[in-house]
């Protein structure tokens, strides 16, 4: 009996969804731009450290835009629909890192001074994962152009795979030695194996109407990842106090596949 009621339930579920998604706009669309890894590379707040580890991302993203939802269904959840999408995003940036401020300052002459000089990192990263886009004005005012600009917030959660790398040019360059490291630092400091972790993103940004069928848009987001080892480096010393993050700049292109 229940092997012959499954096929039904199936059917009844396609059809009361249906219409939700006949009414549904997708959109595919491309960004890029500066990454700032905030790690325990250099100084957190040093403004030589945050202008100097800056690398680079790129990504594709797909988005679900409900706005039409509402339109068979009662008027207060239109509104509520008419002001957020979803969106799965699929990226990658890398970030060349060295030390930077006064502890590396040509005025600093002693041996740990010389061994942060020497050391190098990267911090490179593959991510997916979905956000919210929360628009407070409405989607339809903006998609049908009655005005050019949209701003939103975006929210969500990803997947990261980081593959951290680590180099140094001091003594014997061997990463596993910790002679060859800043001397504070305890043993295990340095760690470049690969692992899988948790990010929080959360950010802003705007839209601009280019066509009836393409946007331009620009957004700043952070992300917080639940790892200090995404650098490759974690020293554990008292004034260590944050997981690494990231600030990406991106630049993009949105194009409504229907």
């Amino acid at each position: 009996m229940l092997n012959t009621l499954k096929p039904l339930f199936l059917v009844a579920c396609l059809f009361l969804i249906s219409p939700l998604f006949s009414q549904t706009g997708h959109e595919a669309g491309i960004f890029t731009g500066p990454v700032q890894m905030r790690s325990d590379f250099g100084l957190r707040g040093d403004t030589d450290t945050n202008l100097g580890n800056i690398g680079f991302g790129i990504g594709v993203f797909y988005a679900l835009n409900p706005m039409d939802w509402g339109s068979g269904y009662r008027r207060n959840g239109s509104k509520l629909f008419d002001h957020f999408k979803i969106r799965l995003d699929a990226a990658y940036n890398k970030t060349n890192l060295k030390h930077y401020g006064k502890y590396v300052e040509p005025d600093q002459v002693s041996e740990n001074a010389d061994k942060l000089r020497a050391q190098r990192g990267v911090a490179q990263n593959i991510d997916l994962g979905f956000n919210f886009e929360i628009y407070p004005f409405s989607l339809k005012n903006f998609h049908y152009r009655f005005f050019s600009f949209s701003p939103y917030f975006l929210l969500g959660g990803h997947a990261v795979y980081a593959s951290p790398d680590a180099s140094t040019t001091y003594g014997d360059q061997d990463i596993t030695n910790p002679d060859n490291f800043f001397g504070p630092w305890a043993p295990g400091s340095i760690d470049t194996t690969s692992f899988y972790t948790f990010s929080v993103v959360t950010g802003a940004g705007v839209r601009y109407k280019v066509s009836d069928y393409s946007d331009f848009l620009f957004e700043v987001k952070w992300q917080f990842f639940n790892s200090d080892w995404v650098d490759g480096l974690n020293h554990q010393l008292d004034y260590n106090k944050h997981n690494d993050s990231m600030i990406w700049l991106n630049f993009g292109y949105v194009y409504y596949i229907n």
